[in-house]
């Protein structure tokens, strides 16, 4: 008895499993509550995704345990998904701790609209504080050539690194590290 309510069971959470999945690209079959886990390499999870989008196409439907995933593998894909269709892929799973620990704010946990307004804001106070007026990569070669000229100075004996200070500005110069 406890044996045909079991199968029964499974039965059905096959079937509504189907049935809520009709949109969804194609992908590997995969067990009830572990997924697709026992079918990946535990040491390099990609190369099996690259392996399955050979069968199941550059865009696919994978299980980790029971969070449904649809995983892009190709540039092209991930360019038509992030630029061509960017307003269909602008939201982002929910993660509970850190939308808990955020409460919601912040560019990282922030969907849709909400995600747009806090993008524009971002990239405006960081225009106004310099950005984009001065690469990164420049200011941390600058910086580190004072590094290594003041190592330089020493002339291979013992020193103490903390008294060693960054390059002083001067008024004007638009340099400021975030």
């Amino acid at each position: 008895m406890v044996f045909v309510g079991l199968l029964l069971f499974l039965l059905w959470f096959f079937r509504q499993r189907k049935q809520s999945h009709i949109h969804l690209p194609p992908g590997p079959w995969a067990l009830p509550l572990l997924g697709n886990a026992p079918q990946m390499d535990k040491q390099a999870p990609f190369k099996t995704l690259v392996k399955w989008s050979g069968v199941y196409g550059p865009v696919m439907t994978v299980y980790l345990g029971r969070q449904r995933t649809v995983v892009l593998v190709g540039y092209e894909a991930v360019k038509e998904a992030l630029v061509d269709q960017a307003e269909d892929f602008i939201g982002q799973a929910p993660v509970p701790f850190l939308f808990q620990a955020t409460k919601g704010y912040g560019l990282a946990i922030s969907n849709g609209e909400h995600w747009r307004q806090l993008r524009r804001f971002t990239l405006t106070t960081l225009r106004d504080f310099g950005m984009g007026r001065k690469r990164m990569e420049e200011w941390i070669q600058e910086e580190s050539q004072y590094l290594i000229d003041s190592v330089h100075g020493t002339k291979a004996m013992p020193f103490d690194p903390q008294p060693y200070q960054t390059h002083q500005t001067q008024p004007g110069e638009g340099i400021v590290l975030l």
